[in-house]
């Protein structure tokens, strides 16, 4: 076992401002071991992918004009700087009581899935805490590592985005808590590109995505099959031509069934010339107008390129995470939620935990080749790439409750005259757990009540009870 010597990580730089960067820096104060935490976050405000950003302008051609440019800068042709996948009348994936801080509850009365509106006021809130670490308008652009004989230090180079200054900071360790949700993942699909050169303006992923009057009359399809792509399908079909046409490879546990929507299998390729869309089972659909990609969104790290010069190209893949946290080869740099289809704000809470009580060395790590040997189990059992880090439920369960198990391990030390236990976040009961797993079920009920939603503010008004573990 690796344990990282208490004195030796005194100084903390988390990039990011958004849930799992306030958790994180929370855990780490609670910890009373680190000598300076400090935030360093783009915006001007707090929340991350939670704030709403409009799309820049777009330029009017012609609907057939072709275009030299890429898929990917199509798809990203009006994305502000600072973009996040916000659209309007979005509301959250998951119940309020399953996807809150451990120690905050959302407001009474909060709408059983809140508003996006209603997160950004819970997460402001949740920030007043520590808003004095957080510094605002400060980008940061790179994160090198300096070693000499004694130590190494991260230096940390930051832009001033009010005076457009930058500065270099040194720091003991480094929290990429940046997010992954402001940079679209295209499918490896057949004419995408084509299609794309031949109709830029018909290209769409659901990072662009801000309300469906574009759609007004038009023959539209959606590809994908998460949360997101059921919601925004319901807001597209609400405006556009019928049947929404609906492609995924397996039929989401968020979609419903409904008669102005068809679904199709797999796309298999785009057909420019015919404009229309071959499928997985052979059949084709023609005279598409619009096509909406709700393939899900890569990672970005472009401040690492010194020390993994392909992180922009191959994303999260290419690093060697432990316990999809800690980086194998430099144990100082940390991630916070890099697992996909999760609860976020209680997960970033456990790994939060995690890396506190590691680097205030409470906690041991395995070696690097115990270390490794745990990430070539999980690829042979999941796979590499996505699936590395898809946590789909119950795996996200099982996850949290290692985790907190793995820090309730961690060492008692004497701070400041009194035992520091740090913070602890919740162990998921046979309750939560069960919540969990009707999610979806409980989405779909919701999304029923139509304009009358917003009155619904626990699940058993939706039917559903714990108790009996049935739906009536």
């Amino acid at each position: 076992m690796a344990q990282l010597a208490p004195d030796v990580i005194k100084r903390v730089a988390i990039i990011g401002a958004g849930p799992s960067g306030l958790a994180t820096a929370k855990y780490l104060i609670a910890e009373q071991a680190f000598s300076k935490v400090v935030i360093y976050e783009q915006r001007n405000h707090v929340g991350g992918v939670w704030n709403y950003t409009p799309l820049c302008p777009k330029p009017k051609t012609n609907g057939c004009q072709h275009s030299a440019e890429r898929a990917i800068d199509v798809a990203t042709a009006r994305l502000p700087s600072l973009n996040t996948p916000m659209y309007q009348g979005l509301e959250s994936n998951l119940p309020h009581m399953l996807m809150q801080f451990s120690d905050a509850p959302f407001p009474e009365g909060t709408q059983l899935f809140a508003s996006r509106e209603n997160v950004k006021k819970y997460l402001v809130n949740y920030a007043q805490e520590v808003k004095h670490l957080i510094s605002f308008n400060h980008e940061v652009v790179d994160v090198g590592l300096k070693r000499d004989q004694k130590s190494q230090t991260w230096q940390v180079k930051i832009r001033n985005l009010n005076k457009n200054e930058t500065q270099v900071e040194s720091f003991d360790a480094v929290i990429a808590a940046n997010g992954h949700c402001d940079w679209p993942l295209l499918p490896d699909v057949e004419g995408l590109e084509e299609w794309s050169r031949i109709y830029p303006q018909s290209l769409h992923h659901s990072v662009s995505y801000k309300n469906a009057l574009s759609f007004m009359g038009k023959r539209v399809l959606l590809v994908g099959g998460g949360p997101s792509g059921a919601d925004i399908g319901n807001q597209i079909s609400a405006k556009c031509k019928h049947p929404l046409l609906r492609s995924q490879t397996v039929k989401s546990p968020y979609h419903t069934d409904e008669p102005y929507i068809r679904d199709c299998p797999g796309l298999v390729a785009l057909l420019p010339e015919e404009r229309a869309a071959r499928f997985a089972d052979g059949s084709i659909e023609c005279d598409i107008d619009d096509v909406v990609l709700c393939t899900g969104y890569t990672y970005r790290f472009p401040f690492l390129k010194a020390i993994h010069p392909n992180i922009e190209k191959e994303g999260v893949a290419t690093l060697p995470l432990y316990q999809h946290i800690f980086h194998m080869q430099y144990p100082t740099l940390a991630f916070i939620e890099t697992p996909e289809m999760i609860v976020p704000f209680p997960l970033a809470e456990c790994q939060a935990a995690v890396v506190a009580r590691v680097w205030s060395g409470r906690l041991s790590l395995p070696s690097q080749p115990d270390m490794e040997g745990w990430r070539d189990r999980i690829i042979s059992k999941r796979g590499a790439g996505r699936r590395f880090h898809a946590l789909e439920p119950p795996l996200d369960l099982e996850y949290m409750n290692e985790m907190y198990d793995w820090g309730n391990e961690a060492e008692k030390h004497e701070s400041y005259e009194k035992v520091c236990r740090g913070k602890t976040p919740k162990r998921w009961d046979e309750k939560s757990c069960w919540l969990r797993m009707m999610a979806a079920d409980i989405k779909k009920a919701f999304n029923v009540r139509g304009a009358e939603r917003s009155m619904v503010k626990t699940y058993e008004e939706l039917g559903f009870r714990f108790e009996d573990q049935s739906v009536h």
